[in-house]
């Protein structure tokens, strides 16, 4: 494990992790089932969706992924030059 990961949130290594077992690092999620895949804690949707918003700007921050959203999907790839 290298000290970026170390860094990452509990729920953004989930993210990362679960890219791992995608052909190509590219994964399409609608956000209900990012939200569940991150295993973000929140009583209300509201706040599941503002701690999955910081997850991935996260992830993007430290240039392990990108993202996009299309409605209400996210496509995340993976864009880091390690396998994790």
């Amino acid at each position: 494990m290298d000290t970026t990961q170390l860094t990452l949130s509990p729920y953004a290594r989930n993210i990362l992790e679960e890219l791992e077992g995608h052909i190509n690092g590219l994964l399409k999620v609608r956000e209900p089932d990012l939200i569940r895949l991150s295993k973000v804690p929140g009583t209300r949707i509201i706040q599941a969706r503002d701690e999955l918003e910081k997850c991935v700007r996260e992830l993007e921050e430290h240039n392990l992924v990108s993202c996009e959203r299309q409605g209400e999907r996210y496509i995340i790839r993976n864009i880091s030059e390690r396998n994790w």
